[in-house]
């Protein structure tokens, strides 16, 4: 996929905003309603009831963080972005805690590459670990980094590129003599770009001194790098082993339970599903928690995912031959069991409603021969039911008959709609196209849970073929300019933050939209990916391919920034808008104006204005609110005016809010001069108005008295 960027010239004059953000994307363009039609109390709680709905259908954890767990390393990309606390000058690196590694080698089961790794550091101090994402390349690095130097290990801040390793100003940031290091590079740029020169470089840095592991995943290239490259392998046997050893730690005390479920023939078959070491380590907590709770080995072994798969076969059998006494299952039967998979939980008016123009999509592939027509009350919905495997309950989940006024439909057991679908996308290829045309359908026509559920449906999909679902729907979602292009843009970036949450798509979904976000067309998309999960996880990375996208074209990306920030990203974000409020560009000036008043409204633990006793991230809020008042833009200097009186009108319910505001008021101006002047002048104008119309009580007289104090001596 092309990387090239477009350009934007800057406005000649202020650019119309557009007022409000719309991150649900609950509104097409012909039915939004104006800014004065819907106030922000109605845009953030239609953003929450959205966030709400996506996260029910997202599997918890969304990523697994950290090393703790075998397996996760992979995702141990935050493991040392400590973002509560003050933000370091250099590339955040940390030390691995020797408890977690001791953890892990508890539960390691050595692979192939394990030796020839080790051989590497040995002989050059530097090795590339390739390997599919999920196999426990990061496990497999971790420990034997600490095994070549038997000492610590630091993982080093994949943020950063590699160069900075050779430059010895940077070394508190780098390479730490004595210790092994450890720096992951999937979706990064500087991963597909390492060359054999560079590692030559870095082998004088690490060679018997400070071993270094960079893993990358199986679809880098790697010409050129022979001599440092290994191969991480993720075989059968080796997945096999991982359980077996994994169940031996767990079930220590039951070794005869621990036994029974090793032998069990299902297990294999289980094991050749699961590529993803996380995924293994999940299995087999699952397994032991049976055995624990007194299930026999049978009763355990049932609720695995290839037993799931071999109901949803029979769910999905095909029709009976005329003779055999049964009647045929209607192909009007499957599209309702299909239906109550994707819009699980949903009413069972809705659910039948639905599965009507499935049908109507599916019969134009099905071979007329072997499915018969459906004649108007030859079935009924009872005949549908009892070819699926559902339940009935209320809102709260209480079991109820199916003519209950608030009956809901769910699939009976966790995971057998997924189950369903992948024998449905793998088995009965020619469902494919209609199955994402009524995706499609319920995407631009239903209601935001149905709309959520759909999508995330998509993403689910691409956990089962990423290529397909990429070129087909993703693409077309993300680039669509007609009528429903709003809603099948946030369909777009809800399916990927669904795909992102499997560990093997990661990757490929962090590079697909650093791409989009160079690309104008895709760049809308881009934003409201970024606005989900995955910004959340990824914050850095995120926020500079915002920069990017706001830089390239005329709209804000603040829906995504209040994501970010919300999620507990603030002080990464407030450093970055406070770059963003020098910037050239007049997007970027803008959109930390509107940030700054925007994420002022949040309250309690979020609130913007606990930084003000901070001391670091306090100057990163200092730098922006001076930039913004200090702006000649007419509009970016009003929003800074109108956060401020948020600020001096909240400090009636936040005890000392008052003097620790007034002492960052009295540091806005820089220096002496006409700027500075006019701001302290403002500044008292603004507090006796606001004292007028009872803005804070008599905070603003209090905070007037303190700031002219301060300015007079």
């Amino acid at each position: 996929m092309d990387d090239t960027t477009g350009s934007a010239d800057e406005p000649m004059g202020e650019p119309v905003d557009d007022g409000f953000a719309d991150p649900s994307g609950a509104f097409d363009d012909e039915e939004r309603r104006g800014p004065q039609d819907r106030s922000e109390e109605e845009l953030a709680e239609q953003a929450d009831h959205i966030r709400r709905l996506r996260r029910q259908g997202l599997r918890a954890p969304f990523v697994s963080g950290g090393v703790v767990g075998f397996g996760a390393g992979d995702a141990a990309g935050t493991i040392n972005h400590y973002h509560g606390t003050a933000p370091q000058a250099v590339p955040v690196d940390g030390r691995v805690p020797g408890a977690d590694l001791d953890r892990l080698r508890e539960l390691y089961v050595e692979p192939r590459s394990h030796g020839e790794l080790r051989k590497l550091l040995t002989l050059h101090g530097v090795a590339v670990l390739r390997g599919a994402p999920g196999s426990g390349r990061c496990t497999t690095a971790l420990l034997t980094a600490q095994e070549v130097m038997d000492a610590d290990v630091v993982y080093l801040d994949p943020e950063a590129d590699l160069k900075r390793l050779l430059n010895k100003d940077l070394r508190p940031g780098g390479l730490q003599p004595g210790r092994g290091h450890v720096v992951e590079g999937d979706g990064r740029p500087w991963a597909s770009a390492l060359r054999g020169q560079l590692l030559n470089r870095l082998r004088a840095e690490t060679y018997r001194r400070s071993p270094l592991v960079i893993i990358v995943d199986d679809q880098v290239p790697v010409d050129g790098l022979d001599d440092h490259v290994v191969e991480h392998p993720n075989t059968e046997d080796l997945r096999f082993e991982v359980l077996s050893r994994h169940l031996t730690v767990l079930l220590d005390d039951r070794p005869e339970g621990c036994r029974k479920l090793l032998e069990h023939e299902a297990l294999a078959e289980e094991l050749r599903g699961r590529t993803s070491m996380a995924e293994i380590a999940r299995l087999a907590r699952q397994l032991a928690q049976g055995e624990r709770d007194g299930h026999d080995t049978d009763r355990i072994v049932q609720g695995l995912n290839a037993r799931l798969r071999a109901r949803a076969e029979r769910l999905l059998r095909p029709p009976a031959p005329s003779g055999d006494g049964g009647a045929p299952v209607s192909l009007w039967s499957r599209a309702f069991l299909l239906a109550c998979v994707v819009l699980d939980g949903t009413p069972l008016s809705r659910v039948s409603r639905e599965s009507h123009r499935l049908a109507e999509l599916l019969h134009g592939v099905r071979s007329p021969s072997s499915v018969p027509e459906m004649p108007l009350f030859q079935e009924s919905l009872k005949d549908w039911l009892d070819d699926s495997d559902v339940e009935f309950t209320d809102r709260e989940g209480n079991p109820v008959g199916d003519r209950h006024p608030e009956c809901r439909v769910r699939v009976s057991q966790r995971g057998l709609g997924e189950a369903v679908l992948e024998v449905l996308w793998h088995d009965h290829s020619g469902a494919r196209r209609p199955l994402l045309e009524w995706l499609d359908g319920l995407v631009v026509r239903g209601e935001e849970d149905i709309r959520v559920a759909a999508a995330q449906t998509v993403g689910l999909l691409a956990t089962f073929d990423w290529a397909y679902i990429q070129e087909e729907p993703l693409v077309r979602w993300a680039t669509d300019k007609g009528e429903h292009a709003a809603r099948r843009r946030f369909a777009a970036a809800w399916a990927l933050e669904r795909a992102a949450n499997d560990d093997m798509l990661a990757p490929r979904v962090r590079r697909l939209l650093r791409n989009w976000s160079r690309r104008r067309d895709y760049q809308a998309c881009a934003e409201a990916a970024y606005g989900t999960q995955i910004g959340v996880l990824f914050p850095a990375e995120a926020l500079g391919n915002l920069e990017q996208i706001a830089q390239t074209q005329m709209k804000s990306v603040r829906a995504a920034i209040h994501e970010i920030y919300a999620a507990g990203s603030r002080i990464q974000t407030l450093e970055r808008l406070a770059d963003w409020s020098l910037s050239p560009h007049y997007r970027l000036r803008d959109d930390a104006a509107m940030c700054l008043q925007q994420l002022s409204r949040f309250r309690g633990e979020l609130a913007i204005t606990g930084f003000l006793k901070e001391p670091v991230p306090r100057e990163h809020l200092l730098r922006l609110t001076r930039n913004v008042l200090l702006s000649r833009d007419l509009a970016i200097w009003r929003r800074g005016w109108d956060t401020l009186r948020l600020w001096v009108e909240r400090t009636a319910d936040e005890p000392g809010l008052g003097t620790a505001l007034a002492e960052f008021v009295a540091e806005l101006p820089p220096d002496t001069g006409d700027p500075s002047d006019r701001l302290r002048e403002r500044f008292l104008f603004y507090l006796r108005l606001w004292e007028h119309q009872g803005v804070g009580v008599d905070a603003a007289a209090h905070i007037a008295s303190l700031v002219t104090e301060r300015w007079s001596i």
